[in-house]
């Protein structure tokens, strides 16, 4: 591993215990709601923010160790860092912001100012050498951030946010650049983001963490496919359940039952998961034997491009996706009771 962190610290009441590995050249998402601790676990790793218990390790070297009392100062890792709102020098230009961490290494000024100049150019700044961080738009700014990060040739890239103080339309190019920039970057990279767009499109890898402790760790395409907690599921977009296998069904609370085709091989506590296109409502109780039947009140709707989203609360909540037509025809909106149906072969079920 290129990476091994494994910390323990107290901030507030925010308690964090976490181990978390990467690979050379891998990027992974940090995800998780917000006060889970990705951004405290960047600055543990950044050594900004002592462990109470721990180790810390990059490429063989020990950046810190609690138990022998060794503690790499931050200057001296060879980590490179963008944080949420850039924090550049406000009384410095782009080009010696970016060079502000070549002349604290004791790179000569006109190596370092040359090297700065060619960073800028790399990020398609290089016509605003001379610009102060007040002059520069949320997009150029971020890309002043980044070359000051990278610009020391680190092994070790921590980007927390780095898109999130930008509107749409410049996430979505500067997602992009940022991708562009990864992949030829030669390093390890750990990137914290509450965007799963940017976490799938960015990371070779993904860590969900929520109060301080990891919940769930794997591929973009496993976590989205198995998600482990609801803050996951509704992430992704999914209704989750979990119960254990019982009398052919998933034991629901509530005394009530799920029923799936693919649970007969499982036993003990079982994750459910359920798409919402998957869901048909109905204003009375559905005609035939459908497996999975329960009765609801309306209570948000929610547009989601040329579909709706309809949640029902009751013993057993679930989130509909119909399309507009439909919530005019069973009249949604005025809320009300309704019946939610799904089959059993459109339940997916996996060990909890």
């Amino acid at each position: 591993m290129s990476l091994h962190a494994d910390i323990a610290l107290q901030i507030g009441a925010l308690s964090v215990a976490a181990d978390i590995a990467v690979e050379d050249e891998q990027v992974v998402g940090l995800l998780g709601p917000n006060g889970a601790g990705k951004t405290t676990l960047l600055r543990a790793i950044a050594g900004l923010t002592p462990l109470a218990a721990g180790r810390v390790v990059l490429d063989d070297e020990v950046l810190e160790d609690t138990a022998t009392g060794v503690r790499v100062a931050t200057e001296k890792r060879s980590i490179g860092v963008v944080f949420q709102d850039y924090l550049l020098f406000p009384h410095l230009s782009a080009l010696d912001n970016v060079a502000f961490g070549l002349r604290a290494r004791r790179t000569p000024r006109d190596v370092a100012r040359r090297r700065a100049a060619e960073w800028l150019a790399k990020v398609g700044l290089d016509g605003f050498a001379q610009a102060r961080p007040r002059a520069l738009s949320g997009g150029q700014a971020q890309r002043v951030a980044l070359a000051r990060a990278l610009v020391t040739d680190p092994r070790l890239l921590l980007l927390d946010e780095p898109l999130a103080a930008l509107d749409a339309g410049g996430r979505a190019a500067l997602r992009h650049e940022l991708q562009r920039h990864l992949a030829g970057f030669s390093g390890t990279c750990v990137l914290v983001t509450h965007d799963l767009i940017e976490a799938v499109t960015l990371a070779d890898r993904l860590v969900v963490i929520e109060a301080g402790r990891v919940v769930q760790a794997g591929s973009p395409e496993e976590v989205s496919l198995h998600p482990r907690s609801r803050y996951v599921a509704d992430l992704v977009g999914v209704n989750l359940y979990r119960g254990p296998v019982s009398d052919g069904a998933i034991a629901l609370p509530y005394g009530q039952r799920l029923v799936a085709v693919d649970d007969a091989h499982l036993s003990g506590d079982v994750f459910a998961v359920v798409e919402p296109h998957a869901v048909a409502l109905f204003r009375d109780h559905p005609e035939g034997s459908p497996r999975n039947v329960w009765s609801g009140t309306v209570e948000i709707l929610d547009i989601m491009g040329d579909r709706v989203r309809v949640r029902v609360n009751g013993p057993v909540s679930v989130v509909a996706e119909v399309t507009p037509a439909a919530v005019a025809q069973l009249r949604l909106g005025d809320g009300g009771l309704v019946w939610a149906s799904v089959k059993a072969t459109e339940v997916s079920v996996y060990p909890a």
